[in-house]
């Protein structure tokens, strides 16, 4: 496997990790939509809303990693 391959297997599987995470923050939106005004604080599912929102988080900043060092490799640098 060549190194422009291999690249953009990589940049393939960063954005199709994100894609995820955020189809999971999409398919949590109903229960946070639903919870009512009086609903007790206690009885809201934090754990699964911040499991959810860091792997997006981490997913999404994972990302932005690889395409900033991807543009810098593909940027030659000044006075070259």
């Amino acid at each position: 496997m060549s190194l422009d391959t291999s690249t953009l297997l990589a940049l393939k599987n960063a954005w199709n990790g994100t894609i995820a995470a955020s189809d999971r923050l999409r398919e949590l939106s109903p229960a946070i939509q639903a919870l009512g005004d009086q609903t007790p604080v206690g009885e809201v599912d934090f754990e699964t809303y911040h499991a959810a929102s860091m792997a997006q988080a981490i997913a999404a900043q994972a990302l932005r990693g690889l395409v900033e060092e991807l543009q810098r490799k593909a940027t030659p640098p000044e006075g070259s």
